[in-house]
C-alpha cells in the first residue's frame, strides 16, 4: 500500500464518520478508533500514514 493509498482510505472513513456524527471531531475520531479495530486495511493505512509522517519529519 502507497502513502497516497493510505491517505486516501483513511481520508474517507474519516468523513463517513464526520457526516454520521454531525461534524462532530471528536465523536467521529473514537469511532475511527473502534473502526480500526474492526477493519484490517484501515489499520494498514494508518500505519502507513503514520510512519510517513513520522520518518518524514524526522530531523
Amino acid at each position: 500500500m502507497t502513502y497516497e493509498q493510505a491517505l486516501a482510505i483513511t481520508k474517507r472513513a474519516f468523513e463517513e464518520e464526520l457526516r454520521r456524527h454531525n461534524w462532530d471531531r471528536v465523536k467521529a475520531y473514537e469511532e475511527m478508533m473502534l473502526r480500526e479495530d474492526r477493519d484490517p486495511q484501515l489499520r494498514e493505512a494508518f500505519h502507513v500514514a503514520g510512519l510517513h509522517y513520522v520518518f518524514a519529519t524526522r530531523h
